[in-house]
């Protein structure tokens, strides 16, 4: 017999276990892009002369009970690969802010406009993506304090290279190829995609032996780029400046995103 559970109740537990340990947040990361040799990305602190480096600096700010987050990245001198740009959560709307037109992009009814963040998301970026437990560290970061983390990693495809991909897999399948021909071209286009592939190695934050859903490190790297995200700043649980997430909007003109 299935047991229903009232919506005021189900509300009430949801407020009761947070998807974080903190009502609020604010977060300042370095986030530092290299460009080279794939083999040289693979040690990128050793071979930093031989690289391209941009760096630029995040600000985040988020009100789990409120499920809103504003990010502001601005480059740093030198950095001429970006522009300032944001993302903004508010009001159950997903905004994109693009300061050099002055427009907040509502991509809310947009899948792939939407924003999806590790603190006021049902499900983080490394559980969504099925991602695996590798080690159990200690790490320091920008602040300089230790702290327990659960490293974890994962892949995304993008969704046409997938489509693509399976699509040509199922016509050499379904072909009148001798099965050896058909084998090697079928692990070549699987082969293919995976080059193509980001592949993500997260540092999350364990606090009182859980989970925190938060990363103090990341790494994103694709073919000829890595981007690592560092955490300099980390403030829980302290109140946001009143009106951060309105006033931010305040200041652009909303559009549309058309799907």
């Amino acid at each position: 017999m299935r047991i229903l559970i009232p919506t005021v109740i189900l509300l009430t537990l949801v407020s009761i276990f947070p998807k974080v340990p903190f009502n609020t947040l604010y977060v300042e990361i370095r986030k530092e892009r290299y460009e080279g040799d794939p083999e040289l990305l693979k040690r990128h602190k050793d071979n930093i002369d031989k690289l391209d480096l941009y760096v630029s600096y995040q600000k985040i700010w988020v009100n789990v009970d409120e499920n809103s987050y504003l990010m502001i990245e601005e480059p740093a001198e030198g950095n001429n690969i970006i522009e300032k740009n944001g993302k903004l959560k508010f009001e159950n709307r997903h905004y994109t802010l693009d300061y050099g037109l002055n427009f907040a992009w509502d991509g809310t009814n947009v899948e792939g406009e939407k924003i999806f963040d590790n603190y006021t998301t049902d499900v983080p970026n490394y559980e969504f993506y099925k991602a695996k437990l590798v080690k159990k560290v200690k790490v320091t970061v920008g602040d300089r304090i230790k702290r327990k983390a659960h490293i974890y990693r994962y892949k995304f495809f993008d969704p046409t290279d997938q489509d693509e991909t399976d699509a040509y897999v199922n016509e050499i399948k379904n072909s009148d190829m001798p099965e050896e021909d058909k084998n090697v071209e079928v692990q070549a286009a699987l082969g293919a995609l995976e080059k193509k592939a980001i592949k993500y190695t997260e540092w999350i934050w364990v606090d009182m032996d859980a989970e925190t859903k938060m990363f103090l490190r990341k790494y994103e790297t694709s073919v000829d780029v890595r981007t690592v995200y560092e955490i300099t700043k980390l403030v829980v649980n302290e109140p946001l400046k009143k009106g951060i997430f309105e006033d931010t909007l305040s200041k652009f003109k909303i559009k549309k995103v058309k799907g």
